[in-house]
């Protein structure tokens, strides 16, 4: 027997008293961060929904005859429980209300530091306390956590949690079902779903089958799954889904009845299908008789208990009865026609509709069809509803009654209508279509229609429509029209899977838009809030059916929550519930607006006011901020995705931003940090506080991730990926840390392995927190800090050490300190990189990511450097400590080694060094960890693995920790420096230097602990080449060649060049240059290059012609020796490298112009050579033939003391006693460059030159050149003669290595004093009478000016004029800055240049050095008016007279020769055909 829909009540089992009812007055436990303290307060329970009166249900007792009191009763009821499924009480009960902890013990006492910061209202779910039933509260909550107990219950089901809004997962597809489903092809078969939210059951039906079953196991006796055959499945004309029905049956929550209706219009129905009789092969039957053969039935709706509606696509009505007047099982059905009592002016409007009772489709246009029909509310007449039908083109109303006979109201053009509105309302004409209809609960019609004209790109807008009429027979008018922000992508139709679907539960204000792949959540536009939440959902789970829409009357009260149950292609049956009471609550507490303007939808003309929505409840912001918006979604991803494959839910996040979306990033950040502290409302506290931070740790990752798999980690900047990164580093470091604290726990060790809980207890009294609790309460609220209790404890550390080394088992108990110590930094921090490491990727923080900017890391931080360089010296020192009391063999390698930072300077001894036969052995041979532990010794006295227990485990222990810690340190200076020197800070270069000093040492430290092996991996590693020379050459000796090869082949060139520079820093040449490798020549020649390049004056630079010769590079070689030669401080050396450069040049066989002209280069730099040798044996004859005693000196006796009279005495028997008056800061340069002739120093070309034109008294005596050879005395006295013209020879060959200013003040100096050297005042006086030409001649000749340019141009063959200088054009005024500023006022410096020989001179060196030079220039000034230019002009006439005419005459007697030549070779011609004549 049928019942009223009002009394089909689902029997539930009533929530029990939640403890919040109990004890309303606790509060949950306070939760602080070290900046901030969150104290929560005091959360009472959701405020119950008003109690609604029975007159509503009474009214409908008395009208609906054969109901019976009890389900009156049970309607009653229902008006005061709304009905929600069962397993949505637990989390009511222990999410949404606060969380109570039941404490007997004495409460413990709030923190001290009370930072109190008003924290943000999170809307999060409630529940009414009356209804005990899971779904959103209709007031404002702060975030709270339920227990560990609770997560397994209620996470498992929540899919999504917004604000306002959720999706819950209520039961998944039965096996059955689900392989159905799977072998089905939904293009080609056509599928029809449904549910039916009051009676928990659901159906999936095909054109041949229908499965039913309970998606509510809690109510459902039998769990099985129902096949159903559908009517008519053999019909071939039209594969159409069937139209199902869903029927309650009664008070029976365990069964349904269902009604089929095939395409032809064959009705089936099963009055019980869980408990019939007859199974489900029993059912009732009918046919339809559809009046047009072409037509389908399309739409089935039901009007109230027992009474369905059955519409076709051109508009038929059918009404089908499921029971006659007696309540009894009748499947009838008839067509719906328009009565004759009906107004025939309205009916005149709907050219489709006949007259009378005639049957008539709504649709008799070809263009126009059914789109869709809903239900309305109770009219005047006993048991009637309205119905209204909606067409492409038109709206017309019925009554339908289950008693009397169907009545037609109106039709009207509801496409014109929506048109009209649409263009008052927009500004615009848009194309209208209509896609569904729903009534709201105050008798407004809801429309929903669709805008085309306002997206670009051809999409169609969505609106929502209201219409309300003054009268039940008036046609609506339109007195709002809302347009939606959301587009859909998909193209709709107005019919099929694609047509959208408008549901408003028990009429509203809650209503849903639902797409295939998407449901919009909205708000009825008149209750003043504009609320639009989207729910995207999977291709692969699209929607296949929704909920039936309840039968009118509704429940008298407004409920809180509206709420969809839904079916998914790929999960089951889903739930998704909005929160009505909050969004009006919200605005609510915005204002109250009274006046309604047109930007909220309401339409408005001049010509006429439209129905006004009367007081509206304020006015909601259309969108809300894009921090927010992004941050909805991305914890929605967070929370709900992520670790939910089965999620059929669709999250995605999209940015418009171009470039960096600063929206995006502040979003992100705040959910990472809001999981980092906490402080998240998503986030549920557990007991199991491992788990919980595991957990925490996911989400945070997560955050990334989702932005990642979105495609928008370009559109967040390096910076804020990796503060992302930091967090869930720190996270990971907590979860090792609270890892660690446990298994110290288990072990039940002494007071030492409580380091971690006292100094965090300790660190956070410091900040003005104090818990009973200390460690946990870090690692729920605080883990943000954890570098920052890092550091506390390395500055903490020394003192409780001191304060422990008082007694033995005090420095027992120092020593197992700073072993945990270890344990906790090794333990943090590696968990902290090793994340990083993992997820690199996922970050994009590696790599090229540097070129985006650079930002430090927590990790980078100086205190974390300096606290890794504490801990390696401490553990070092430890080592040290305990194997000088318990293993000597240790602490005797640890003595005998000396690390770099201990080096003495003085005891060049002790220093690490390299094996060959250069450099001697003092670094002794260390023994590998294997030979460490195989000892007799340790393993005799290692009697327990416990370093509790056993001081030599300690050891073992510490030594063990040496290695990780040296990795971390290393890893933290490299990143500290990358970021500085990225930021271009000056502490870049210092901290570069630091870590060059810190790294060998803790990489040779751990040879004498017996791990050479972690050293080696450690500096390939960190690309220590030095290191790792150093480690072959000390642990390895025996094969060093293999690891030599080895790393070359890995490291290659770098490798390479490290070697070198270990040979060339020891001096081990013969190593460096006798490699036997053939692959390090090459690379050994680019090294002396490059060393050469940065010091042409250095060893290498000196040596490396040796490798030259070695390749069989004699050209390089000669190149080399050549400037080595030219670069040597001392002759005889010069002599010889220069020497063997003319023998290389020899051997390469250089013919062409380029090597010829360093051909003749190189023998300039020997005549130079020569030069000084001839300059120096000539001042040793001349003081040898003017000392009175017969002493023997010693030739190049180089700064002895004996020595430093005759250099004085060279010196002063080469100048005269006026010069050395007039010019005697010049006398003093010349006396020093004596002192470096003397001692056998190469001079600079500008040294040379002052050391031969400087002196005025050099005369060319046999007497002083008597020892010598006849060759080396003639050289010597052409030196003495042409000593002017071999200064300008020398510069005219080395102008090449000399800049322009160099020798411009060479050539100027040289030509200054040619001029200054003859007296030409007294060739004016000899001249300046009546002097013949003859004699005039003669005089001139007698000059030393007619001597030098006779030796340049006729012997020398120097080119005219570019080493030629007119007198006007020497003088030294224009070249005194660089005279003696720039060239010899730096060789007279306050200390003593050892390798130039060079003597400090005073103060007063440069002034007396201008008035010398200028004392010059005043001399010339005198000669030029003693008319020195005409008398220079007249020389170099008349010498180049004479070179030119013996240049002439050569030329004549070389042609001269030439035709005798000639000749004798024409006579030998005719005497040799003379002979061949004679012979014939």
């Amino acid at each position: 027997m049928f019942t009223s829909p009002s009394v089909r009540v689902r029997r539930r089992p009533t929530a029990q008293q939640s403890r919040a009812e109990v004890s309303s007055s606790d509060s949950a436990a306070p939760k602080q961060t070290l900046k901030r303290s969150i104290n929560a307060s005091t959360m009472q329970n959701a405020a119950t929904l008003p109690a609604n009166s029975a007159e509503f249900g009474q009214q409908q007792d008395q009208d609906d005859t054969g109901y019976s009191a009890a389900q009156s009763s049970l309607h009653k009821k229902q008006a005061v429980e709304p009905k929600r499924p069962v397993w949505l009480a637990p989390f009511v009960q222990r999410v949404h209300e606060p969380r109570v902890t039941e404490d007997i013990s004495e409460p413990e006492k709030p923190s001290t530091l009370q930072q109190k910061k008003d924290s943000e209202d999170v809307p999060i779910f409630g529940a009414s306390a009356a209804s005990g039933r899971m779904g959103l509260a209709a007031e404002n909550m702060k975030p709270v956590r339920g227990t560990e107990a609770d997560t397994l219950q209620t996470t498992d089901h929540i899919l999504l949690r917004g604000d306002k809004h959720a999706v819950f997962d209520v039961a998944a597809f039965p096996d059955a079902v689900r392989r159905q489903l799977g072998s089905i092809d939904p293009e080609s078969v056509p599928i029809a779903a449904g549910l039916s939210s009051e009676s928990s059951f659901a159906f999936v039906a095909t054109p041949t089958t229908c499965l039913v079953w309970s998606y509510d196991n809690a109510s459902s006796v039998m769990g099985g799954v129902y096949r159903l055959a559908m009517p008519d499945p053999d019909d071939a004309t039209d594969f159409a889904a069937p139209l199902v029905a869903l029927v309650s049956v009664g008070d029976i929550q365990s069964d349904v009845g269902v009604l089929a209706c095939s395409a032809t219009g064959q009705l089936r129905f099963w009055d019980r299908v869980a408990f019939g009789l007859g199974g489900t092969d029993r059912f009732h039957s009918r046919d339809l008789d559809l009046p047009d053969a072409s037509d389908r039935c399309v739409q089935i709706s039901e009007s109230f208990a027992g009474l369905f509606v059955v519409a076709t696509a051109k508009g038929y009505l059918f009404q089908v009865s499921l029971q006659d007047a007696q309540g009894n099982i009748e499947l009838t059905a008839h067509c719906l026609s328009r009565s004759a009592g009906a107004r025939t002016g309205m009916l005149s409007r709907m050219s489709s509709l006949l007259g009378g009772s005639q049957i008539v489709a709504a649709a008799a246009d070809s263009s126009d069809a059914l789109v869709s029909m809903a239900g309305g509310g109770r009219t005047e007449i006993r048991h009637s509803r309205e119905l209204y039908v909606l067409t492409r083109q038109r709206l017309a109303k019925w009554v339908v009654s289950r008693a009397h006979p169907e009545r037609f109201m109106y039709s009207m053009d509801i496409v014109t209508a929506l048109a009209q509105a649409a263009a008052q309302r927009l500004g615009m004409d848009v194309d209208v279509g209509v896609y569904d209809i729903a009534t709201t609960r105050s008798g407004d019609v809801c429309v929903l229609a669709g805008l085309q004209g306002l997206q670009s790109g051809g999409r169609e807008q969505l609106a929502v429509c209201i219409l309300r009429s003054s009268r039940v027979s008036t046609e609506p008018d339109v007195v709002g029209l809302w347009p939606l922000r959301y587009a859909p992508d998909a193209e709709l139709s107005q019919s099929g899977p694609s047509c959208p679907r408008l549901v408003l539960p028990e009429g509203g204000p809650g209503m849903f838009v639902v797409l295939r792949t998407a449901v919009i959540g909205l708000m009825v536009p008149t209750a003043g809030a504009l609320f639009e939440e989207v729910i995207s959902f999977r291709a692969e789970d699209s929607i296949l059916g929704i909920s039936t829409a309840p039968r009118f009357p509704y429940v008298q009260h407004e409920s809180s929550e509206s709420n969809l149950v839904l079916m998914c292609a790929g999960t089951g049956v889903l739930q998704v519930c909005i929160e009505v009471g909050k969004i009006i609550g919200a605005v609510a507490s915005a204002g109250v607006d009274t006046g309604a303007d047109a930007d909220d939808g309401e339409i408005r003309t001049n010509s006429a006011a439209w129905p006004s929505l009367g007081t509206r409840i304020g006015k909601a912001p259309r969108a809300s901020s894009p921090e927010r918006e992004y941050q909805t979604q991305i914890e929605q991803a967070v929370f709900f995705r992520f670790g939910n494959d089965h999620n059929p839910l669709l999250f995605t996040i999209k940015s418009q931003a171009t470039g960096v979306d600063p929206a995006l990033e502040t979003a992100a950040l705040r959910v990472s940090q809001s999981i980092l502290d906490n402080t998240s409302h998503f986030i549920v506290d557990r007991l199991d506080l491992g788990s919980h931070l595991n957990e925490r740790l996911r989400r945070t990752r997560a955050v990334m991730q989702f932005i990642a798999d979105s495609g928008l980690a370009s559109k967040i900047s390096r910076e804020t990926r990796v503060q992302l990164c930091a967090h869930s580093e720190k996270l990971a470091a907590a979860v090792a840390l609270w890892t660690y604290q446990n298994d110290v726990w288990a072990a039940k060790r002494g007071a030492a392995a409580q380091l971690l809980d006292n100094l965090v207890a300790s660190f956070l009294e410091s900040a003005g927190l104090q818990t009973r609790d200390s460690l946990r309460m870090f690692f729920r609220q605080h883990v943000a800090a954890i570098g920052d209790v890092l550091v506390f404890m390395q500055r903490n550390l020394a003192a409780l050490r001191r304060a422990l080394d008082d007694s033995e088992s005090g420095r027992r108990d120092s020593q197992l300190v700073s072993y945990e110590a270890n344990r906790v930094v090794v333990g943090a921090l590696q968990a902290a990189f090793v994340y990083r490491f993992q997820n690199a990727t996922l970050y994009d923080i590696d790599g090229s990511s540097e070129s985006n900017g650079a930002f430090e890391r927590w990790t980078e931080h100086p205190a974390i450097v300096d606290l890794l360089v504490q801990r390696l010296e401490g553990s070092y020192r430890l080592c040290r400590e305990i194997s000088g009391q318990h293993c000597a063999s240790v602490y005797e390698r640890i003595v005998a080694t000396t690390l770099p930072s201990d080096e003495d300077p003085s005891d060049a001894s002790r220093s690490l060094a390299i094996f060959d036969d250069a450099v001697s052995i003092s670094h002794p041979s260390l023994p590998d960890a294997a030979e460490s532990d195989s000892s007799e010794e340790a393993r005799m006295r290692l009697i327990s693995d416990d370093p509790y227990v056993s001081s030599l485990a300690l050891l073992r222990e510490t030594i063990d920790q040496v290695g990780p810690l040296a990795n971390l340190c290393f890893r933290v200076f490299v990143d500290r420096i990358t970021y500085l020197q990225a930021t271009g800070s000056s502490e870049a270069h210092v901290l570069v230097c630091r870590y060059d000093a810190v790294r060998p040492r803790y990489l040779l430290c751990l040879v004498p602990l017996a791990r050479a092996s972690v050293a080696f991996r450690l500096a390939e590693e960190y690309h220590d080449l030095a290191s790792l020379v150093t480690l072959v050459f000390t642990t390895e000796r025996s094969n060093a060649a293999i690891y030599l090869r080895k790393y070359v082949e890995r490291f290659g060139r770098d490798f390479a060049d490290t070697l070198f520079a270990y040979y060339e820093k020891r001096q081990a040449w013969a190593s460096l240059l006798n490699a036997q490798d053939s692959s390090f020549d090459v690379w050994l020649k680019e090294y002396v290059e490059k060393r050469t390049e940065r010091d042409p004056h250095g060893l290498v630079a000196q040596i490396g012609w040796i490798h030259d010769v070695k390749m069989n590079d004699f050209s390089a070689a000669a190149t080399k020796l050549a400037r080595a030669g030219r670069d040597s401080a001392e002759v005889d050396q010069a002599r010889t490298m220069l020497s063997l450069s003319k023998l290389a040049f020899v051997a390469a066989e250089c013919q062409d112009g380029a090597r010829n002209e360093v051909h003749a280069r190189l023998e300039d730099a020997l005549e130079m050579c020569e030069v000084q040798e001839n300059l120096s044996q000539y001042l040793m004859a001349i003081v040898r033939s003017n000392r009175s005693h017969a002493a023997e000196i010693s030739w190049r006796r180089r700064d002895d003391v004996s020595d430093k009279k005759a250099v004085l005495d060279a010196a002063m028997l080469t100048t005269t006693p006026e010069i050395r008056h007039e010019r005697p800061a010049l006398y003093i340069v010349y006396n020093e460059l004596v002192r470096c002739i003397w001692n056998g120093r190469m001079l600079s070309v500008e040294d040379l030159v002052d050391a031969l034109t400087f002196p005025d008294n050099m005369p060319a005596t046999d007497s002083a050149l008597a020892s010598c050879s006849s060759d080396d005395a003639e050289q010597c006295n052409a030196l003495i003669r042409e000593r002017y013209s071999l200064a300008i020879d020398i510069l005219s060959r080395a102008s090449i290595s000399l800049s322009e200013q160099t020798r411009e003040a060479a050539l100027k100096t040289i030509w200054r004093r040619v001029f200054l050297k003859d007296d030409w005042s007294g060739i004016r006086k000899r001249l300046g009478g009546n002097v013949p030409d003859s004699e005039l001649r003669a005089e001139l000749a007698r000059t030393h000016l007619h001597t030098v340019l006779e030796s340049c141009l006729a012997t020398r063959e120097l080119s005219h004029p570019d080493w030629y200088l007119l007198p006007a054009d020497v003088f030294a005024a224009a070249d005194l800055d660089y005279l003696v500023s720039a060239r010899l006022a730096p060789r007279f410096a306050s200390e003593p240049d050892a390798g130039s020989g060079w003597q400090p001179l005073t103060s007063t060196t440069v002034p007396a050095l201008n008035k010398d030079y200028g004392e010059e220039d005043s001399r010339l000034r005198a000669a030029i008016k003693c008319g020195l230019d005409s008398y220079y002009a007249e020389v170099l006439r008349t010498v180049t007279d004479q070179v030119n005419q013996c240049r002439l005459s050569a030329d004549a007697d070389a042609s001269d020769m030439d035709a005798a030549s000639s000749a004798s070779t024409e006579a030998l011609d005719v005497e040799d055909e003379d002979v061949r004549m004679e012979s014939d």
